[in-house]
């Protein structure tokens, strides 16, 4: 397998931890039974929970940039080392970025989103240069 497509599936194995730490704050915080009930009656999550929650959001916004110009990268012949390096820069920006926000560690993680942000330009570049 290609390594930008490496990448996809390790972004989806981030999301996934993500979304199992974000469940499991369910029934620390409002208990097993409010958690594995209806939860027709809304409860107030922690702040963790809240960040958590924005954590993964994030992480999904980030993916549906990442994601499509990863698989169209690979599908046009368009790898190079270029998008290599931006996917690259990607995962590990996202790999530091989620626990620095969970954890509400400011600047660093900031950077680490960054890091993502320039990743995702690396590998749009190819790609966008094609259309013309």
């Amino acid at each position: 397998m290609v390594f930008e497509l490496q990448m996809v599936v390790a972004t989806s194995l981030i999301l996934f931890v993500l979304l199992l730490a974000q469940g499991a704050l369910v029934p620390l915080n409002q208990g097993l039974g409010w958690g594995l009930g209806s939860r027709d009656e809304p409860r107030d999550k922690s702040s963790f929970q809240a960040r958590a929650a924005r954590t993964v959001a994030n992480h999904i916004e980030g993916m549906c940039l990442f994601v499509p110009l990863a698989i169209v990268v690979v599908l046009t012949d368009l790898s190079s080392q270029l998008t290599i390096w931006g996917a690259g820069l990607y995962v590990i920006g996202r790999l530091v970025f989620a626990p620095l926000y969970l954890l509400g560690v400011p600047y660093l993680r900031s950077l680490a989103w960054g890091i993502s942000v320039i990743g995702i330009l690396l590998i749009a570049y190819p790609a966008v240069t094609a259309l013309g």
